[in-house]
């Protein structure tokens, strides 16, 4: 069940230069995918980041599309200030941090997720609660989704770009969606 998704026509994997590719097949690629995931942070590959990059990632994603970005916990704030500044730099006019509870680090523990400005708070599909219940999961929720888009206030204090976004989203009405009838697309490295 958990390789099914290698199944599916749409899916290619490719086991290469994540950022070399990025940047040579944006000019091919533009508007193809709906979501980038980079679940890579730590030195010396914070060095590989670019503006360059970030704005190929930036230009491959569709209108509504999110890059979200494992970043680090709040002990390497040089860290964060950087990734959020490369976001920022590669063309991404809303940049959020989301929480991440997880044992393997000290929490909270942060990811940036970018977008352009139409996607106005990336919270759960209105049908979250439906979609999930088949797989009967152990640590999701719709509610835990939007708790984890809630800034603390020592974050927006130290990084005050982020203050706006620190009560999370208020409301499905606000909510980013993609369709259940559409296909999502996702690229990762």
């Amino acid at each position: 069940q958990l390789a099914a998704a290698y199944d599916d026509p749409r899916m290619e994997l490719r086991i290469e230069d994540a950022v070399a590719w990025a940047i040579r097949e944006a000019p091919k690629k533009p508007d193809t995918f709906d979501a980038v995931i980079i679940d890579s942070t730590d030195e010396p590959l914070i060095s590989i980041w670019t503006t360059k990059f970030y704005t190929a990632l930036r230009r491959m994603l569709r209108p509504g599309g999110v890059l979200i970005q494992n970043a680090q916990n709040l002990d390497v704030s040089e860290q964060l200030d950087n990734l959020m500044k490369l976001h920022q730099s590669g063309g991404f006019q809303r940049v959020r941090a989301v929480l991440i509870d997880t044992v393997d680090y000290g929490s909270p523990y942060i990811a940036f997720m970018s977008s352009g400005p139409e996607v106005v708070c990336p919270g759960p599909v209105a049908d979250a609660e439906e979609r999930a219940r088949p797989l009967n999961p152990a640590w999701y929720s719709p509610e835990i989704h939007r708790a984890s888009l809630m800034v603390p206030p020592g974050m927006a204090r130290r990084w005050p770009a982020l203050a706006d976004d620190a009560p999370g989203c208020q409301g499905d009405a606000g909510f980013a969606s993609v369709s259940p009838s559409e296909p999502a697309s996702a690229a990762s490295s």
